[in-house]
């Protein structure tokens, strides 16, 4: 049997580890083992690698929306204080907030792993499309774990550092981009969603050469989502939840966004406030449970390029060009402030800010650039008021702990 959860016990997906396969159709006796005898990497190996994807799509707006409200791209509109903690930078490890980012991300991360190990074992394991898929969706999933995570744990295994988490995320990106290439045409979409992603992570890195080459050979037309759906069955899980959550008065736009950039969509005429009281002020980016969501792009790449060569050689031509395009695509006038290079990084973040907005890269921003202010990328700074209707002061959490369902578990924590 091919035991997707082998090595995982111990682990708190230890009773949640299935591959998600069950919305795919794929007719297996348990969720969490596939029969040797009947699984055919060939034959099946594109339900198995799109089952684990959409286990990605799932983690990715758990974490998107979470990053979101720590880097204060969202304010929460609940009135449930762990919510509000979150927000204001000051959670604790044992919200349990932090346990419904962390497990589907590991879920994510298990399942695309196991994926790349079941479907190397194919007679065209070398130019499959499948597997590169699954090694690129892993590359994603543990990236995404080191910009959120202060830590990482995968399958049960050690304590991981951020840097230790951003090379296995190469090591994945690599090697899909590997098997891509050998696919030819039909690895191109792989390959510069691959390339995109290896470069984001070389920059997290702090490889600024490495991430500079890399982006450079993205085209800048290129873009590939995180793929959503408006089934009714499945909105609470596959649909947009940015949109669902503005509709219910859970998230709202923070003050910082209220601006008129066409990037920053608002609706500020509906009546009524939130949960805890705040202003009805929605985003509007997403209007529809099946809006997808960006997840890689020639202009990430272009954004990357730039911001590789500023911390590299602290060369401002290409950010200042760059800026300014993206300024105009704002209805701003051109740039006209410091040319210092911590000036010109700030100004490129806040471009950043706006261009991805809801799209999951601000608080990887954030941690990559600890010098620049926070009142330069749209986000309050350390100890200021909180907007909640608590007295609350922003605190300076920019990573959220493993929760102590895990390490309660592993006994890689136990002493």
């Amino acid at each position: 049997m091919f035991n997707f959860v082998r090595s995982m016990r111990g682990s708190m997906l230890a009773g949640a580890a299935a591959l998600g396969l069950g919305a795919c159709n794929l007719d297996v006796a348990s969720p969490s083992v596939i029969d040797a005898a009947t699984f055919d990497p060939n034959a099946d190996g594109q339900t198995l690698s799109l089952s684990a994807q959409t286990n990605f799509y799932i983690a990715f707006q758990a974490v998107a929306q979470a990053g979101g409200l720590i880097s204060e791209e969202l304010w929460s509109g609940a009135a449930r204080a762990q919510a509000r903690r979150l927000s204001s930078r000051t959670f604790a490890s044992t919200d349990d907030i932090n346990a419904r980012v962390f497990a589907p991300l590991s879920l994510a991360i298990a399942s695309n792993r196991s994926a790349v190990s079941v479907l190397s074992q194919g007679a065209s394991a070398a130019t499959d499309v499948n597997r590169a898929r699954s090694a690129m969706i892993l590359g994603f999933s543990v990236e995404l774990m080191a910009e959120t995570m202060c830590t990482g744990v995968i399958q049960g295994g050690p304590e991981l550092t951020d840097p230790q988490l951003l090379d296995t995320a190469i090591t994945a990106f690599t090697s899909a981009l590997t098997v891509a290439k050998a696919a030819g045409a039909a690895g191109t979409t792989i390959m510069n969603a691959s390339n995109v992603g290896l470069a984001r992570a070389y920059l997290q890195r702090g490889n600024y050469t490495a991430a500079a080459q890399t982006a450079a050979l993205v085209p800048a037309s290129f873009t590939t989502d995180v793929v959503t759906s408006a089934n009714l069955s499945t909105q609470s899980s596959l649909g947009n939840q940015f949109y669902a959550s503005s509709l219910a008065g859970v998230l709202v736009a923070p003050a910082r966004y209220r601006q008129s950039d066409a990037r920053v969509s608002i609706d500020s005429t509906q009546p009524g406030n939130t949960q805890n009281g705040l202003p009805f002020i929605i985003q509007t980016k997403y209007s529809s449970y099946s809006d997808p969501i960006r997840l890689a792009s020639g202009l990430e790449a272009l954004y990357i390029v730039a911001e590789a060569q500023l911390h590299g050689s602290a060369a401002t031509t290409t950010a200042i060009a760059l800026i300014n395009a993206r300024r105009a695509a704002g209805m701003q006038s051109a740039y006209a402030g410091a040319t210092d290079t911590l000036s010109v990084v700030a100004e490129l973040l806040n471009q950043r800010a706006r261009d991805f907005w809801l799209e999951g890269k601000k608080l990887g921003d954030l941690r990559r650039n600890p010098s620049v202010p926070f009142t330069s990328v749209l986000t309050d700074p350390d100890g200021a008021i909180f907007y909640a209707n608590s007295a609350q002061k922003f605190g300076s959490n920019l990573c959220a702990p493993i929760p102590p369902e895990e390490t309660n578990a592993n006994p890689n924590f136990k002493p």
